[in-house]
């Protein structure tokens, strides 16, 4: 049975994937190779054999269990199960384990194979060769491990030794016996390699092949391997001699293949999640949460509804704060006269370059607001929802088994990380860097309001290291549509029309206004849903009456929408007074900083009959989560289509409920864990 994981938080940020292991195991290397190849962030904590034991038990896993890969939704004990869970969270294209039942019957054969023949027979012809000779053993027990190991696996080596050898077993009498198992297992595996198949399976390497390469390894001996294993040179001669026979097997050349062609650099040592912007020690993290629980929307709403009575439209000093629906609706209204170039250019100009949600209404705003939507096809919500669906139920299945699921890690994030691939067109090199420089970016172009200089450097550099990135992507897309390729993504589109001369962007025109899409697309979208289920979970009228409509994605969008005035991502639009002007008989000073506090407005009582209560019959152009007036989010119309997909995935689940608390990372919800029954 799969145990609960972690949801603690990190010191910096949100905790990292713990990977217990013992630093030579093959099976150990079996995980961290899979962790490293998906490009799962992980930290890994060695221990001696034996020793193991008291950290696995601490970590709720037993004297057996080998290794233990410790997520916020899930305590996995097994290999298998590591590896299963891995698999089923990646892209698809990266995914190891065949789709089709007749490759998966095979792979099935094959690592029972692997797993339970080859894997037990070189782990014991390896301790039975070596366990007599200690100070070879120690040369590799000792590394990469606590120092009080180091220490008692010194001492008490004799002990150890005795107690591998019987439960092993790996005393002497077991070399010749291992040694035939593994000759006949290389033996069965290069008959099936003699049709001049590329891998165990086919013309690509599927998990059987990476099991191959690991399980092999204490009789290989890769260069490549990504934990500790003693020197050639070190071994007994016989043990030398059986290591040379293997490697010019075809069997032990396709597993050193697999080493020296598939297998990733070791992920270095991290301090922090690398997906965080806003590392920072624990103190300073429940500082900032206890500020916001005491100024969150609760007391908000309270505040509000006293200057809505008393003061709506509040002029202190260089700062004006607007709170009644109709001030702010006629605040967004004039963008001649509140503008926005002077709040968000600046660092849209530093990052990026010219993006239409700087520009204030111009000629250059038109041109190049009006190409993007000129990408936009009719009937192009299928497009979106069939994307947004396919990748929801993946993480779902994904998450079945486990009983758990991390809402932000394991549904929002990756699902609109895909979605920014398959619609937007932009696959990033890998999921986790994309991650971060959406989140970078996206945390210092709106959401750095003190010009935090940190939060700037985070954001240059993910800009340094994107910007060429676009450029790149950009004119490979022009070559391949030359060449006659197909593509429906907005990319494309947009290069292709380009290229038609239905628009006047060069090639950093079209990098600036999809890096401005892309970077808005991200945590948005998780933001939003994952503040949605969150208020349903608090409410549970509320939430049975979006079960019930779970299925009907207009009902569905209403009651997110409703329900997230309770708790939006975005209290106010920051507007700059041009040249002075009066709001509701009140003069705002030129220069002023205006604060249009959308989630004021949502609760007028003027304007939004029984606005403490939940309904599913407003207008949906009268929310303002996304803004108002011109420069209303462009991405609103896919986020229509995507909240109910995503909500509706969780909302299917039994018996939903919250596992932990919502953390944050900086202003961004990052952990939110529910369980459900399976």
């Amino acid at each position: 049975m799969i145990k609960p994981g972690s949801t603690r938080r990190g010191a910096k940020s949100k905790q990292l994937n713990r990977l217990l292991t013992i630093p030579v195991s093959h099976i150990s290397e079996l995980v961290r190779w899979m962790l490293d190849y998906g490009g799962v962030p992980y930290r890994e904590e060695g221990n001696v054999p034996m020793l193991h034991i008291l950290p696995f038990a601490l970590a709720g896993a037993d004297a057996k269990a080998m290794p233990v890969l410790i997520t916020s939704e899930a305590t996995l004990c097994t290999m298998r199960e590591s590896l299963q869970y891995i698999d089923a969270r990646l892209p698809a294209e990266l995914r190891l384990y065949p789709r089709d039942e007749k490759s998966l019957a095979e792979t099935e054969r094959l690592l029972a194979l692997l797993v339970d023949k080859l894997g037990l027979a070189t782990r014991n012809y390896g301790y039975a060769m070596l366990l007599p000779h200690k100070e070879t053993v120690l040369s590799f027990w000792q590394q990469r491990v606590p120092v009080w190991q180091k220490w008692l696996a010194e001492r008490a080596y004799p002990f150890l030794a005795k107690a591998m050898a019987k439960n092993l077993p790996a005393d002497p009498g077991q070399v010749e016996p291992c040694k035939q198992q593994i000759e006949v297992i290389f033996a069965e595996l290069d008959a099936l390699l003699a049709d001049g198949r590329a891998y165990l399976l086919g013309d690509r390497p599927t998990i059987a092949d990476y099991c191959l390469a690991a399980l092999s390894a204490p009789v290989l001996l890769p260069e490549q391997f990504g934990g500790v294993q003693p020197p050639k040179e070190a071994l007994p001669a016989a043990y030398q001699a059986f290591v040379e026979q293997l490697r010019a097997s075809p069997t032990g050349a396709l597993a050193a293949k697999m080493y020296r062609e598939h297998r990733p650099a070791p992920a270095p040592s991290l301090d922090h999640h690398p997906t965080s912007t806003t590392p920072q020690n624990i103190v300073s993290y429940y500082l900032a949460r206890g500020v916001a629980m005491l100024t969150g929307a609760p007391v908000q709403r309270w505040l509000f509804g006293l200057l809505r009575k008393h003061k709506p439209v509040l002029v202190l000093g260089k700062r004006a704060l607007v709170t009644r629906d109709s001030d702010v609706r006629e605040t967004l209204a004039r963008d001649t006269e509140f503008t926005i170039a002077e709040i968000n250019a600046p660092n849209m100009q530093r990052l990026n370059g010219p993006f239409f949600l700087g520009m204030d209404r111009s000629e250059a705003y038109s041109k190049e607001q009006g190409a993007l939507r000129r990408v936009i096809k009719p009937g192009e919500d299928q497009l979106i929802r069939r994307i947004v669906r396919q990748h929801c139920d993946e993480m779902i299945q994904a998450a079945l088994p486990v009983g758990r699921i991390d809402m932000v890690s394991q549904l929002t994030r990756p699902v609109a990380r895909r979605f920014i691939r398959d619609y937007l067109g932009v696959p990033g090199p890998d999921e986790v860097t994309m991650m971060r420089w959406m989140r970078s970016l996206f945390h210092d172009l709106f959401l750095n309001l003190s010009n935090d200089r940190s939060i700037q450097m985070t954001a240059e550099q993910s800009f340094r290291e994107m910007g060429p990135y676009l450029l790149n992507l950009i004119a490979e897309r022009r070559q391949h549509i030359k060449q006659g390729e197909q593509f429906e993504d907005f990319l494309s589109r947009l290069v292709k029309m380009g290229m038609d001369g239905e628009h006047d962007l060069d090639d950093d025109g079209i990098r600036r206004n999809i890096s401005g899409l892309i970077v808005g697309a991200l945590d948005t979208t998780s933001m939003t849903s994952t503040l949605i289920v969150q208020q349903l979970l608090t409410k549970p009228e509320v939430l049975a009456r979006a079960k019930q409509v779970v299925d009907d994605e207009d009902k569905l969008l209403h009651l997110c929408f409703d329900v997230f005035r309770f708790n939006t991502m975005a209290a106010a639009m920051r507007r700059h007074c041009k040249g002075g002007a009066e709001i509701a008989g009140v003069k705002i000073p030129p220069g002023t900083e205006v604060f249009a506090f959308t989630a004021s407005a949502m609760f007028d009582e003027t304007a939004w009959p029984e606005p403490d209560s939940v309904r599913d019959d407003r207008s949906l152009d009268r929310y303002m989560h996304f803004g108002d007036g011109m420069h209303r989010c462009f991405g609103e119309y896919i986020n229509r289509i995507q909240i109910p997909l995503i909500v509706g995935s969780l909302l299917r689940l039994d018996n939903l409920k919250q596992q932990g608390c919502l953390l944050y990372d900086g202003p961004f919800p990052d952990q939110f864990v529910l369980a459900f029954d399976r």
